[in-house]
């Protein structure tokens, strides 16, 4: 046997554990799904009938599922905002720390590191007891009842849950982006006269591109596939006022015993992240690009 395949076929017999993990934890499922997802099967009994593309016709006309999916895209947006802005203002205020800068790194990363479902519970508590109590003592109206009661500010109120959990971890990539910025570029930049704003803009913000990209991305699928933190919050409630498309999976899977239904629900969300992530791919990887030249 020739060396060269001989090496060849060792490193593919190291692989081939994780392969086979991956392929039965991952590859089987998707597959698995997209098959139910053109049957009527109630997730209980063996018997299912295959109806083909009937699933997905009753979806577009299914008016309890247009709410959670806008409550979905909606949530997404911000969120995506919110976490890239303090992400990236986190990290470039730490860098310009002298003193404690460690510390400072470890408790804004520290809430990223908690259970969402955990943390879910602990804000539920938050909003209904000690914020009521203030808002009454202020004066204030709208937070003496309970936020996560109204319709209005349900949703909103997640989405700051979330951006205060997981903010630190967007800080991090955003800190290895600046970390590989050559420094004498911003010795260039004060010659020329550059006040802190031009710098960020003309210099930091360019050359973070890469991260810029990869948060975007993360921040977006995150997003959309979020499920234990909004659970554990809210239940999708008031009403179905925050309730997101993969709590409208789980119910109809489940809870409503339609599988069928709740996996072809799982293929058009895997289609919508598919599709934003690409689109953000070719838009992000194009400024890269624009920068570079």
């Amino acid at each position: 046997m020739k060396p060269k395949l001989k090496t060849t076929i060792v490193e593919f017999m190291l692989v081939l554990p994780a392969l086979a993990l991956f392929c039965l934890f991952v590859v089987y499922p998707l597959i698995g799904g997209i098959y139910y997802s053109f049957t009527n099967w109630n997730g209980i009994d063996l018997n299912m009938s295959f109806i083909g593309f009937e699933n997905y016709f009753s979806i577009f006309k299914d008016k309890y599922v247009l709410e959670p999916l806008a409550n979905t895209f909606i949530y997404a947006f911000f969120s995506m905002i919110l976490l890239n802005v303090l992400g990236l203002i986190f990290a470039v205020g730490l860098e310009r720390l002298t003193r404690g800068k460690n510390l400072m790194r470890a408790l804004l990363f520290v809430p990223a590191v908690l259970s969402s479902l955990v943390v879910g519970y602990i804000f539920k508590f938050v909003f209904g007891e000690p914020v009521a109590a203030l808002g009454k003592i202020l004066g204030i109206n709208v937070m003496a009842n309970n936020l996560l009661g109204s319709k209005d500010f349900v949703l909103a109120m997640g989405i700051l849950v979330a951006t205060w959990k997981m903010a630190g971890w967007y800080m991090v990539i955003y800190i290895a982006g600046l970390q590989n910025i050559d420094q004498s570029l911003y010795e260039a930049a004060d010659i020329d006269g550059a006040t802190g704003w031009k710098k960020f803009r003309y210099v930091t913000f360019p050359l973070i591109a890469p991260a810029f990209t990869i948060n975007m991305v993360l921040s977006v699928e995150r997003a959309f596939k979020e499920y234990d933190l909004l659970f554990a919050l809210t239940g999708g409630g008031p009403g179905r006022a925050s309730e997101l498309i993969s709590m409208t999976i789980y119910n109809e899977s489940f809870t409503n015993k339609r599988a069928g239904y709740g996996s072809a629900l799982g293929v058009i969300l895997f289609l919508i992240i598919v599709a934003i992530t690409l689109f953000q791919m070719l838009v992000l990887r194009r400024r890269e690009n624009d920068i570079n030249y």
